[in-house]
């Protein structure tokens, strides 16, 4: 059951974090009611009552059910969606001054939230609860104690440290604690918990919490007179309201600028202020905060010393106050309307409303009332004549102000009483209470003093704040300024770099297509037609770098990739002809024979692996290259090895498999490597291959012929213009050993004997 409950939490946690913004009501009926709670509370209440009653709750089938938010039944709401219908019902409830009512439907959305396991919410609820508390009961003590089991929990939650409206929840909390402690006359503890809660407000992308915070904190600044930063946190909030559209929150800021104006002395523009709040609470029907509104207007116009028009709009706050039935706020309105008819020297009508306003005091057992009753009777019996019944109840009032701590009423008894013993000619205690007045006053005025100069300093912080502001604006032009300049400049190299990359890439591009099309050229240049073998169609003049590849353009025998030591690398040359290609187009005709060829070549490239390479070298004759790592290396294995090469191909085809081989190996002279060079090595292997093919005329079958210098044979007797003839002469001196399959006399060539040119 715990991991369920851990589960169900954690699902509705991630379905209310898709934001750190108010809360988002998926059923258009509950969004609905939710927004007419701050215009009219009454709909509110009934559009959420009904929701509820209208609707059955779904039974608990699982985590997926309790979570769920969307209902697409109508008859059925689910147990998130009925938590949040019982959370504005009590906030209605709380808005039109029923706090039983609110209090019992909070702790009745708290139960069902535990008993779902829906950790967010029952945080959220229970914050609701503590506000409660607060706004209705005025309880700071056991607010102030159910906030901190809030806090607490909030920081043991392993589920919510993960999530962003763990901010909001905090936020709500640190701003209720504010208000507490302002209202508590903790300035200090105030504004270090409205300052937590802006830093935590940053995080919330909410307008409407934004306007909240402004207003919540002028109101603080209002309450404890610092009235210049009053203003601008009411301003802040009233034009984040207009630009937000908040008619309601538009309406509230009003309301505090009017007070503030009027604490100001700012008549004409505390009336106009009140003015539109009154006209929004009038549409909306709003009676509470109409009936504030009145009575402020009232204030202002009895200032004004404009009395009818005040009587005329206490009257109208008290009908509104009558209905709501709030007793201390209708005996508060009497006393003013006595107050306004002492001024009017209407004495019956205020001695009748005084007498109101004393039974209701005595019914609600308020002191400040009672207090204020008392020196209003006294004023009034000073007016009347009465003067030793208006001492006596002057010096009963400013009693029970002194022993409530309300220094405005003590001025104004002080004030009264003074002028009655003057008029009684006791000027010894009119002088006394004069004293006493000045000493309230001048206590009054230093307190107004420290006030207004922690508000200078705050001021001077704000202009020195000013002044680095703008000093960092000035700054921040310039600085401007210069990252324009180098984004010009960044911008001109990123043009060049872009350029240049544009350039190499397309000439990478246009270097790739053309490496492709010398690959393809080199492998048509070097690979022959038919057979598809690599063939020898260009040799350089000489072994360069000792039959290392020279040229990057041409293909040579890539003798480099087997002769990393020039002097110490030998090589085995075998050049043979295979006789069945001589006879296999004559044969068998063009397209057998190609098809023969390439298929032969196909199996040669098979064959013949790593490092040892094959070449087509004429229509019939290919030469083979292998490393001779065996100095005594028989010529024979060789041979061999070439002969069953062509003969396990020619099996299946049952042609000839009669192969003539010439071999040699590099160097051809060991006491001088590079004497000889690539031309007239391939000319001795042409000889030699010659003379296998003229042995097979003799003897049938495959012959071989191997030619190589003896050990002390000198590179001079081989400096001549023709190769043949110096083989041919180094054979008949000894300096050349030839080996051969076969036993019979040898023919050479007779024709380089005589012709030196040819090569």
């Amino acid at each position: 059951m715990s991991f369920r409950r851990g589960l169900i939490s954690v699902i509705v946690i991630l379905i209310a974090s898709f934001s750190a913004s108010a809360k988002v009501y998926t059923t258009p009926i509950l969004a609905d009611a939710n927004e007419l709670l701050q215009t009219s509370p009454e709909k509110s209440l009934e559009i959420s009552d009904r929701y509820i009653k209208q609707r059955r709750l779904t039974e608990k089938k699982g985590a997926s059910r309790v979570h769920a938010n969307d209902e697409t039944d109508h008859t059925v709401r689910t147990p998130l969606n009925t938590i949040n219908a019982l959370q504005i019902k009590a906030q209605a409830y709380s808005l039109l001054n029923d706090s039983e009512q609110a209090l019992n439907t909070i702790k009745l959305a708290k139960k069902l939230a535990v008993e779902n396991g829906l950790t967010y919410t029952i945080l959220e609820t229970r914050l609701l609860h503590a506000k409660f508390y607060w706004e209705n009961l005025k309880n700071s003590a056991t607010a102030l104690k159910m906030l901190d089991n809030i806090d607490a929990e909030i920081e043991q939650t392993q589920s919510l440290k993960r999530t962003k409206q763990v901010t909001f929840l905090q936020y709500w909390s640190l701003m209720q604690r504010a208000v507490i402690e302002s209202k508590l006359n903790n300035d200090n503890q105030a504004e270090k918990l409205f300052i937590k809660a802006k830093q935590l407000l940053i995080s919330i992308d909410d307008p409407s919490e934004k306007i909240t915070y402004q207003l919540t904190l002028g109101r603080h600044y209002l309450r404890h007179s610092h009235y210049d930063l009053a203003l601008d946190r009411l301003l802040s909030g009233y034009w984040l309201a207009v630009e937000n559209e908040d008619n309601a929150q538009i309406a509230s800021a009003n309301y505090m600028l009017a007070n503030l104006f009027e604490q100001r002395k700012v008549f004409d523009k505390a009336l106009e202020h009140a003015t539109q709040a009154g006209e929004f609470y009038e549409r909306y029907q709003r009676s509470q905060p109409l009936a504030k509104t009145l009575t402020l207007i009232a204030s202002i116009y009895e200032q004004q010393n404009r009395y009818n028009l005040a009587l005329v709009h206490y009257f109208n706050a008290l009908d509104q106050e009558s209905e709501l039935k709030h007793v201390v706020r209708s005996a508060q309105l009497r006393l003013n309307i006595a107050r306004v008819y002492l001024q009017l020297y209407n004495y019956p009508k205020s001695e009748q409303y005084l007498q109101q306003a004393r039974l209701l005091a005595q019914q609600t057992g308020n002191d400040v009332i009672s207090a204020e009753t008392q020196i209003l009777e006294g004023k009034l019996e000073l007016a009347e004549g009465r003067i030793d019944k208006s001492i006596t109840t002057l010096q009963a009032g400013l009693i029970a102000s002194s022993r409530i701590g309300q220094i405005n009423l003590q001025l104004m008894g002080e004030s009264i009483l003074s002028q009655a013993f003057e008029q009684q000619n006791d000027y010894y205690n009119a002088l006394l209470s004069q004293r006493r007045y000045e000493q309230l006053f001048a206590s009054q005025q230093e307190k107004q003093i420290k006030s207004n100069v922690e508000v200078f300093k705050q001021q001077q912080r704000m202009l020195e704040r000013s002044l680095r502001l703008e000093e960092m604006e000035r700054q921040q032009y310039e600085n401007e300024k210069s990252i324009y300049k180098q984004q010009k400049i960044s911008l001109f190299l990123i043009s060049v770099i872009v350029l240049l990359i544009t350039f190499l890439v397309r000439r990478h591009s246009v270097a790739k297509q053309l490496q492709s099309r010398l690959s393809h050229l080199r492998s048509e240049l070097y690979t022959h037609p038919r057979s598809g073998l690599r063939n020898l169609r260009m040799l350089n003049a000489r072994l360069p770098n000792s039959l290392q590849q020279s040229s990057a353009n041409f293909e040579q025998w890539h003798l480099g990739e087997i002769i990393n030591e020039p002097l110490s690398d030998r090589l085995r040359f075998g050049l043979f002809e295979a006789t069945f290609l001589k006879h296999i187009y004559l044969q068998q005709g063009y397209q057998q024979g190609l098809e023969i060829e390439r298929q032969f070549g196909e199996y040669l490239k098979e064959q013949v692996c790593k490092p040892a390479r094959l070449y087509h070298f004429s229509d019939a004759m290919f030469l083979y290259i292998e490393p001779n790592s065996r100095l005594n290396g028989e010529p024979k294995q060789l041979a061999d090895s070439i002969q069953q090469l062509v003969s396990n191909f020619l099996k299946e085809h049952q042609l000839d498999a009669t192969v003539c081989i010439g071999m040699a190996e590099y160097p051809f002279l060991p006491r001088a490597y590079t004497a000889i060079n690539d031309q007239e090595l391939i000319d001795i292997l042409l000889m030699a291959t010659n003379a296998a093919r003229l042995n097979s005329k003799q003897e049938p079958g495959s012959q071989w012929v191997h030619l190589s210098a003896i050990d002390a044979a000198p590179a001079a007797s081989f400096a001549c213009d023709n190769i043949r003839k110096a083989c041919i002469q180094g054979i008949d001196n000894g300096l050349v050993k030839v080996q051969s399959s076969s036993s019979s006399e040898f023919y050479w060539n007779p024709d380089h004997d005589f012709d030196k040119n040819v090569i």
